[in-house]
């Protein structure tokens, strides 16, 4: 379930959205527990299995032809991912925070057991205490090792979807992921226009 940090000395505005978000954790909730489980197997072990197969190929093309192929891989991870937001936006009509929220960070609200700092029309931020897809990388054989070594490139895809959504939002890089060890994943984007419903 999703928390907020420090309610009490909050800034009336600060969370905004907070029952929104609250309302989108009970749906995670009602979900009986087969719909649950198809959820993870079709987002988060999904998402991993096609990572894993990507990754290994990309180790063996550099073991085998001694090249360095991970710039190449960080920009169509980019790419693709970037696109993928592009099409998400679509959807909806206007594209600030909230949107960014309920077009894609909604959907793992129930995975993730966020801590929100802020959510309002200028900022979202909130530190993920749970990664959807560590486990699911456990199950494919990588070790705490491999998934740190991967995290950067896998949680890439975050930042790329996030950004094509909108371009006009800034998307701040992860400081801290729960696949490279950290305590949490750090997540924030800001809407600095002064017109909020472009």
């Amino acid at each position: 379930m999703s928390t907020f940090k420090d309610e009490r000395s909050a800034k009336e505005d600060q969370f905004k959205y907070k029952e929104h978000i609250e309302e989108c954790a009970k749906r995670w909730e009602n979900f009986s527990d087969r719909e649950k489980a198809f959820l993870y197997q079709g987002i988060a072990f999904k998402e991993s299995e096609d990572f894993v197969w990507w990754w290994d190929t990309l180790k063996a093309i550099e073991k085998e032809f001694g090249i360095n192929p991970w710039g190449i891989a960080k920009e169509q991870q980019w790419k693709h991912k970037y696109e993928h937001g592009q099409r998400m936006a679509k959807k909806f009509k206007t594209h600030g925070c909230k949107d960014l929220y309920d077009a894609y960070n909604s959907t793992f609200e129930g995975l993730v057991d966020a801590e929100w700092v802020e959510c309002n029309d200028s900022a979202f931020q909130k530190h993920n205490h749970k990664c959807p897809c560590y486990e699911p990388l456990k199950e494919l054989g990588k070790t705490d090792e491999e998934i740190a070594e991967m995290a950067p490139l896998f949680c890439l895809a975050d930042q790329a979807i996030m950004t094509g959504f909108n371009p006009e939002l800034e998307v701040f890089a992860q400081p801290r992921l729960l696949c490279k060890g950290d305590t949490h994943c750090t997540y924030r984007w800001e809407d600095r226009r002064k017109d909020k419903n472009k």
